[in-house]
């Protein structure tokens, strides 16, 4: 089982979610929802779950405005989502939670409120009370968490894009593939 963070859910249903920045280039992510699309299907095919901790669902639902029963549907209706609630297990877990920075410092690190660390640890020890083995996020703070409470992390520019069909690639050429991918994004929303 796996879990995606809010920014990861709102790629992968929001039209209007903006892509991250990529680190190594400096600018947007480029073909995120073809990684997204990718990534889910990979998840599918391999029958994966995807865990869904009742904080994101409630970040992303907030986020959702008009269409917050639709998307609420979507993903209550899907056999690959599965919401998982916030509950003793996870209160336990969550109280056990290594914060190497909190522990060391007893405060909270400048760039984060107090309520953010605590909304990335709830995430977290949702994802162990159910045996999580993997987190997707854009998150560099709950990604840093997760990774000092040995849940492996995938970064969204991480993600892999789709292989490229070798007979199309032998097709157009190596010149002509950047092209293709450029329309192809922007004929699929990017």
């Amino acid at each position: 089982m796996v879990v995606f963070d809010t920014s990861i859910l709102a790629l992968a249903f929001d039209e209007n979610a903006n892509p991250p920045t990529d680190p190594a280039t400096g600018e947007l992510l480029t073909q995120c929802s073809a990684r997204i699309d990718y990534l889910i299907k990979s998840l599918s095919t391999a029958k994966t779950r995807v865990l869904i901790p009742t904080p994101v669902m409630a970040e992303y639902l907030v986020r959702a405005g008009m269409d917050r029963d639709k998307r609420l549907t979507e993903l209550t209706g899907s056999r690959v989502f599965v919401i998982a609630p916030f509950d003793i297990r996870a209160a336990v877990e969550c109280a056990g939670i290594e914060d190497a920075d909190y522990v060391r410092l007893r405060a909270v690190p400048e760039s984060e409120t107090k309520a953010k660390v605590k909304f990335d640890r709830q995430i977290i020890a949702t994802a162990i009370a159910r045996s999580a083995t993997v987190i997707y996020t854009g998150d560099i703070g709950l990604a840093s968490r997760a990774k000092r409470n040995n849940i492996e992390v995938v970064m969204t520019w991480e993600l892999s894009l789709p292989p490229v069909d070798p007979q199309f690639e032998l097709q157009y050429g190596e010149e002509e593939m950047g092209h293709v991918a450029v329309l192809s994004a922007q004929s699929m929303g990017e």
